[in-house]
């Protein structure tokens, strides 16, 4: 008896279009059990090849609109299921499927379609597939040619100049935090009180009216969430409600949302409201960056006549550690500079697209243990070391005077 299988035929990240298999014994019944079709008749093995549409449900929630092919491959059963290419969308119904005990297969285009040469070129290929922008692209596909490189070149004058070896390592670690941004991209959440322009901003960033604008406090009741992208970096902006007393549990709910959010964020944007003067709720908001690293003091409406006094902008400035970055989110003053503040607080201005960087953790891992071999006067095992960034640990390694050779 073949046991059932769920296996995601479509490249892992966002899509248009995601397609889940579902293959093994009793595959249609089982299938059936999620499907709501739109005309009310169940999927059956007579619609081999024909195209039905209607709901996947779980525990009688509707997660997404799907279309469902029955298919026959090598004499068993199979149900490919189109589903929009959202990666929680495509997350639950593999989830719903392993509830009934399917097994969750590795995406195969990526493991076995694609032949790659090493488990760096593997990686190289699946960042590839991961990439949402243009210089993410770029960028995998020039390490699947420069870090070989660089490992080898390294490799081969780890006895004569270890020291040397050493530092270009350290260098070439000091990018990985940039280069995993620019492949998974980077989450910015917009925080601030009530009527600060949160909502204003993120539709200047967006370019449409992707929230809803109001000059009434509080108009923004959940953490929205919409995708761009600054300088070639995938960005995921996150406008959070705002901080006011919430006026009943709802609300109380989802500014609580918005601030777990907040937390996890790679980059914080505080949001006040320079046409104002600052009150209790400004510096509580204040207070509670002190220590943040992470965050930006961002004072918006320059468009309009500013209220703080010297005085004011001065304890900002001072308990914040920085200039506060001014900008109008109505015109678009100062957004440049912002995208450049950004940046620069995330670590990304640290990347250099044609310079070899580890972008997985596996390869930052293994280049640790090669630094750590390195500070010892013991060095014997540091190509063995090398090659394992390349192929992985399932690699055959013998070790001449200056030379690795993998098998």
């Amino acid at each position: 008896m073949r046991p059932l299988r769920a296996t995601v035929l479509t490249p892992p990240g966002t899509g248009a279009i995601g397609v889940v298999r579902l293959q093994g014994e009793q595959t249609i019944q089982h299938f059936n059990t999620f499907f709501q079709p739109a005309s009310g008749r169940p999927l059956s093995e007579t619609d081999g090849d024909r195209l039905r549409y209607g709901h996947f449900t779980c525990d009688g929630e509707v997660i997404d609109d799907i279309i469902a092919t029955c298919l026959k491959s090598g004499g068993e059963e199979t149900v490919d299921i189109s589903a929009h290419g959202g990666v929680r969308i495509i997350e639950r119904i593999l989830l719903a499927l392993a509830g009934i005990g399917a097994i969750v297969e590795e995406h195969p285009t990526t493991r076995s379609a694609w032949p790659a040469a090493s488990m760096l070129e593997r990686e190289a290929l699946e960042a590839i597939l991961m990439a949402k922008t243009k210089r993410a692209v770029c960028f995998a596909a020039a390490q699947r040619r420069l870090l070989p490189e660089a490992i080898g070149r390294l490799a081969n004058a780890v006895v004569s100049d270890p020291s040397g070896v050493r530092r270009e390592l350290q260098a070439i670690a000091e990018r990985y935090s940039a280069a995993r941004l620019l492949i998974e991209g980077l989450n910015i959440a917009v925080v601030g009180p009530p009527n600060a322009g949160k909502s204003t901003l993120m539709n200047r960033w967006v370019g449409r009216e992707a929230a809803v604008v109001s000059p009434q406090p509080g108009t923004t009741l959940d953490w929205v969430t919409h995708d761009v992208e600054v300088a070639g970096f995938p960005v995921t902006l996150i406008d959070t409600a705002g901080g006011r007393d919430a006026i009943d549990e709802l609300e109380r709910r989802a500014i609580a949302a918005g601030r777990g959010q907040a937390s996890r964020a790679d980059v914080r944007l505080l949001l006040l409201d320079s046409s104002r003067n600052p009150g209790p709720a400004d510096w509580t908001f204040v207070d509670a960056i002190r220590a943040d690293a992470k965050c930006l003091v961002v004072l918006n409406k320059g468009d309009l006549p500013g209220t703080w006094t010297l005085s004011e902008l001065k304890r900002l400035q001072s308990e914040t550690r920085g200039e506060p970055i001014r900008v109008s989110a109505q015109t678009g003053r100062g957004m440049d500079d912002l995208f450049a503040r950004i940046l620069q607080t995330a670590g990304t201005h640290q990347l250099a697209d044609h310079s070899p960087a580890w972008f997985t953790r596996r390869q930052f891992d293994e280049a640790a243990k090669v630094i750590e071999t390195l500070a010892k006067p013991e060095i014997s095992q540091g190509p063995a070391n090398f090659a394992r960034l390349i192929h992985g640990d399932s690699c055959d390694i013998e070790i001449g005077e200056d030379i690795i050779e993998v098998r």
